[in-house]
């Protein structure tokens, strides 16, 4: 009988402690247990590996949420798209609004570039999802047709989506090229290159002797330069000379050409006063101003 309190006061103690850590962890996990009341939606045309149910959900790097649904769109809404619907469920404490101004304030975002997109956590492979503004993403929204059960904002691709599409269209493009008449035209535009810089170079040769003899002949032109001159100026000076004899020359003929002219003058007047004497002698007078008859 003295046994018996002592395994009753245990079976006390262990009821207790259980009911206390259940407490405890009721009161740590409460945010767990209670139900969420607001949530967001996305579709992505893109693989989520890396994202689960839980993986938090960031607004400009500050938790606001958890994932809470991951589901290709055509288990939830009628449709025939292959999208991957992705629902979150967001923390109250960070909302402070109803449903109905969440769903009004987002779609006023989401005009203005809200964009949720997933973001890798370093070299892991995990994923969170967060939402931020990028404003040239205004016309980037996936073609959808149904109507969201919750407040809707659309995605944008991953960098690295963007990149593997990137690297996928470059390689397309190359696949495409004729690389065989590429090789061939560059063959061809470097053999015009060699022959042109050929030709280039005989021309070149060909002005540096040109200018060699052009400059020789500059030289001897200057050699001559002194005896030219000299030359010049003695020829200057000869016809100086003959141009003053030239012109007593004249003068001495015009003296004879008046002398002339005024003994034809006094005949002709002679012989208008004197027809007769063509007939017989004229008369003594002095036929010019230049002597008398004798």
């Amino acid at each position: 009988m003295s046994s018996r309190p002592h395994y009753f006061a245990i079976g006390v103690f262990v009821l207790v402690a259980t009911t206390l850590g259940i407490l405890g962890v009721v009161a740590l996990s409460s945010d767990a247990l209670r139900s969420p009341k607001y949530f967001i939606e996305t579709y992505l045309d893109e693989s989520v590996q890396g994202v689960d149910i839980g993986t938090p959900f960031k607004f400009r790097g500050v938790k606001i949420g958890n994932i809470s649904e991951i589901k290709m769109v055509s288990s939830v809404y009628d449709t025939t798209k292959v999208y991957v619907m992705i629902r979150v469920a967001l923390n109250e404490e960070e909302l402070f609004q109803e449903a109905e101004t969440l769903t009004s304030r987002v779609g006023m975002q989401v005009d203005q570039g809200l964009r949720l997109k997933l973001v890798p956590q370093g070299i892991t492979g995990l994923s969170f999802l967060e939402a931020d503004f990028y404003p040239d993403a205004a016309d980037d929204r996936l073609n959808i047709d149904w109507e969201p059960k919750y407040a809707y904002i659309p995605s944008t691709p991953a960098m690295m989506t963007l990149v593997s599409r990137s690297i996928e269209h470059i390689t397309a493009q190359i696949n495409t090229l004729n690389l065989e008449a590429i090789g061939e035209n560059v063959e061809l535009i470097t053999s015009n290159l060699n022959r042109s810089v050929q030709q280039i170079e005989q021309i070149t040769r060909q002005v540096a002797g040109v200018s060699g003899g052009v400059v020789d002949d500059v030289r001897q032109a200057a050699a001559d330069l002194p005896s030219v001159t000299s030359n010049l100026n003695a020829t200057v000076i000869l016809l100086e000379e003959i141009m003053g004899d030239s012109d007593r020359d004249i003068e001495q003929i015009l003296s004879n050409m008046r002398y002339i002219t005024d003994d034809t003058r006094e005949l002709i007047r002679m012989l208008k006063r004197h027809p007769g004497m063509l007939l017989s002698e004229p008369p003594e007078k002095n036929l010019s101003r230049g002597g008398k008859r004798k």
